[in-house]
């Protein structure tokens, strides 16, 4: 068994006697004394020992107490240290003023009452006490928080051969079944059409479920690849449904659509949006019984986003278990559903939902059907631009790397220009953490380059453009850049202040 540390006390004066009388005054189990008869050899002290307290004497010949507190607040070890004035000369207030100016705790006069000083030294102690064990508690979380992250490395590790180690067989199985079910080898009875078309489904289910695990894996470790953009939820949420119409009619259901007026646009990863609303539908078209209806609604939300409903009128979901369907592998046992599910599809909806902004929310009750809500913010160029810097850090491991953002204008009337420089940009990528993007800003297009590199190596990069680009055409001669670094936070730094990008470039080209 450990023993705690003992807290360490530092008494000075220039009498012994004081010392000891002090020290046996204060003496306790879990604390350890330090004395020192001069301000030097105080100091000295405090240079090899962490203290929880300094009993400091005013008067004392060489150094008085008032220049070592002064000291002592000057150096980053023991500027924190809490200093007691114990004196039995200096009584008058300027001296008390002064002490609590050179940066003392309190201020004590001798002969001391012993209930007062250990009452006060003990809330000192106390305090230390709780420091020690939030720097304690802190190494623990650190390591162990060191440790899960190896375990969802090893765990990510795994998924990841694990699915390729399903998915070669089951793709062979899955095209080698779908030929018998086509006659390719000669035709099938009744009940081997049957048991084929099973396990021809279980395929695609075991299919879903491997794609699942692996979306889920990659968003809680950080590893998944958002690219929100501007996107118009009216058509993408048609092309969905599209989809969805001959199966929902092949399960006797009836779709309906019903959008509002003045849709805006929103930011959103167009592909994400997708594999929500699959995901919702697909839940719907499973557990509505023939004859029910699933409605989709799309409206603006109030905030300038928009607000996206799939509602049925199937069993419903019991308000106890309304937040458990969001828990990964959770299955709620239903009657008449037209197959199971893997436990994923919900979970990974609502993170897909979160990572863009939104909230993905449940209404139900048991024979009421379910009616599921999510949001997305709308769209404007300043978010495009917070996002596109967010997402391509978060893509290469956070922002405690340096990035920088290179803004590109000035070719918006020559659309070959504009193609030649996309090419270019994207040839002269160093890394997969590297990104590019076109948005409007301000009435112009412009290019974005979010680079993995610090302002050196951005400059490094245009200096590779500009020598690819020197005989393109005439309209990218007026090409104009401009840097923004990002802070530890990853978010922008700056002003952004455009230069023609050939004529500086030069320049640069002749520094780096």
């Amino acid at each position: 068994m450990s023993h705690p540390e003992k807290l360490k006390i530092l008494l000075v004066d220039d009498r012994p006697e004081n010392l000891l009388s002090l020290k046996t005054l204060l003496e306790g189990p879990d604390l350890e004394f330090l004395l020192a008869e001069s301000g030097n050899e105080a100091l000295n002290l405090m240079l090899d020992h962490d203290l929880a307290l300094v009993l400091l004497d005013v008067q004392m010949p060489g150094m008085d107490g008032f220049e070592v507190a002064e000291l002592m607040r000057r150096n980053m070890r023991t500027r924190h240290v809490p200093i007691i004035f114990v004196t039995a000369i200096n009584k008058e207030r300027r001296h008390q003023f002064h002490g609590y100016e050179a940066g003392a705790v309190d201020y004590l006069f001798k002969p001391l009452d012993p209930f007062i000083i250990r009452s006060k030294v003990n809330v000192f102690l106390e305090i230390k006490r709780q420091q020690l064990g939030r720097k304690k508690l802190l190494v623990e979380l650190n390591q162990a928080n060191n440790r899960l992250q190896e375990i969802s490395a090893r765990k990510s590790e795994f998924l990841a051969a694990a699915s390729h180690e399903l998915r070669t067989p089951l793709t062979v199985i899955k095209e080698y079944t779908s030929l018998v079910l086509e006659g390719v080898v000669g035709p099938l009875n009744k009940e081997q059409q049957r048991c084929l078309e099973a396990a021809y489904r279980n395929c695609n289910r075991l299919a879903g479920l491997v794609d699942d695990l692996l979306d889920l894996d990659s968003i809680e470790s950080g590893q998944s690849r958002l690219l929100r953009t501007r996107v118009e939820p009216l058509g993408l949420i048609q092309e969905v449904l599209a989809d969805f119409r001959d199966k929902m009619a092949q399960s006797g259901l009836k779709l309906e659509w019903q959008p509002a007026a003045d849709i805006p646009a929103v930011l959103a990863d167009a592909d994400l949006v997708t594999q929500v609303l699959y995901n919702l539908l697909g839940n719907a078209q499973k557990f509505v019984p023939a004859g029910g209806t699933v409605r989709v609604e799309l409206a603006p939300d109030g905030r300038g986003g928009v607000l996206v409903t799939v509602a049925d009128d199937g069993p419903g979901i019991s308000p106890q278990d309304r937040e458990r369907v969001f828990e990964k592998f959770t299955r709620l046992e239903r009657k008449k559903t037209r197959a199971g599910g893997t436990g994923l599809g919900l979970s990974l909806s609502r993170k897909l939902v979160e990572m863009q902004g939104g909230r993905l929310e449940l209404e139900s009750e048991l024979g009421q059907g379910c009616v599921f809500r999510f949001d997305l913010p709308g769209y404007t160029p300043e978010n495009h631009l917070e996002a596109f810097v967010a997402d391509g850090c978060r893509a290469g491991g956070g922002a405690d790397t340096p990035w920088t953002l290179l803004h590109l204008r000035g070719w918006a009337e020559d659309p070959e220009a504009e193609i030649l420089l996309e090419e270019n940009v994207v040839r002269l990528f160093r890394a997969g953490e590297d990104r590019v993007a076109s948005f409007e800003a301000d009435g112009e297009r412009r290019q974005l380059v979010l680079l993995r590199t610090a302002r050196d190596g951005a400059a490094a990069f245009l200096t590779r453009l500009r020598e690819q680009l020197e005989d393109g055409p005439e309209a990218l001669r007026g090409l104009e850049y401009g840097f923004q670094t990002l802070d530890s936070a990853g978010r922008l730094e700056g002003v952004v202040s455009f230069q023609p990008l050939l004529e500086e470039l030069k320049v640069l080209g002749r520094r780096s």
